[in-house]
């Protein structure tokens, strides 16, 4: 074996050995993927608190979850549906459709058991269409923002948060509660309270709880109001008011805040408007 050949075996040896690393490098590379970024989805939940707040319905209550991930597992998951002025999830107290409390509870039974929303069996307990396609819908959405590691940011101490306004106005004191629960909005009550005796006009409805028209007009009639008294259908005449309110407390909820709140699609009653405004402002000074 002369040196020619020697040196023509030992180049061979070195270009596999260097071809071989190559090989290594790339394997390597294909088994340790880049973490992902937040917002990025990569299919794998990444540990944290998630939580998905649904838009308040003409029922005046919304559907809200919670998901807590650690070490790419699921370790508990809520689904509730809200009363938005009081803040409080349904309950045997204060909701009267058994059926819904039911589908509410094996809904979630289902879920922390099985983890996986295509075994969840929606038809284990009849009834409750709306909370089933809540739940169907709500899901995706906090499995989503877990897989883009998007955990939930609070931004509100927890708690109740109240205020009043300085002077009534002809007989009625403006006051709100506002319901902090995990760093979100979840309930706005905002109420007048009567500061004396006075005589009040009330709508007259009918069987169906319609206003009774004269004209154009709703027909009302007197009604005592006592001092305490909170402002109601049974003693106050103006209906608008109401329904001002119902649609302040959606988008303070929905925009948890009172920031970039759509006051032009909300018509009529701008005292109230105004004042239910300042009066959740005031009260949340105390839960940043």
């Amino acid at each position: 074996m002369n040196k020619k050949f020697l040196s023509l075996m030992l180049v061979l040896v070195l270009v596999s050995l260097v071809i071989a690393g190559c090989g290594a490098d790339k394997s390597e590379k294909e088994e340790d993927p880049a973490p992902s970024k937040a917002g990025e989805s990569s299919g794998e939940l990444q540990d944290g608190f998630y939580l998905v707040k649904m838009p308040v319905g003409d029922q005046d209550n919304y559907p809200l979850a919670t998901m807590e991930v650690d070490n790419g597992e699921i370790i508990a998951f809520e689904y509730v549906e809200i009363l938005a002025d009081s803040g409080e999830e349904k309950n045997e107290g204060n909701y009267k459709y058994e059926e819904g409390l039911k589908v509410l509870a094996n809904l979630n039974e289902q879920f922390n058991e099985k983890k996986d929303l295509d075994e969840v069996d929606f038809d284990a307990v009849s009834g409750a269409t709306y909370t089933k396609e809540s739940f169907k819908e709500i899901v995706p959405m906090l499995l989503e923002k877990a897989e883009k590691g998007e955990a939930h940011d609070p931004v509100y101490k927890d708690g109740e948060y109240e205020a009043k306004a300085d002077e009534d106005s002809h007989g009625w004191l403006s006051e709100v509660k506002v319901i902090v629960k995990d760093g979100e909005i979840v309930g706005v009550d905002f109420y007048d309270v009567a500061t004396e005796d006075m005589e009040g006009q009330k709508v007259v409805l009918d069987d169906e709880n319609e206003p009774v028209m004269e004209g154009d007009e709703p027909k009302t009639e007197p009604t005592d109001v006592k001092k305490g008294d909170i402002k109601s259908l049974e003693n106050y005449a103006y209906l608008p008011s109401f329904d001002t309110i119902k649609a302040i407390r959606k988008q303070i909820i929905e925009n948890n805040g009172v920031e970039d709140l759509e006051l032009d699609a909300v018509s009529g009653a701008t005292n109230t408007k105004d004042t239910m405004i300042d009066l959740v402002t005031k009260a949340l000074e105390e839960a940043e």
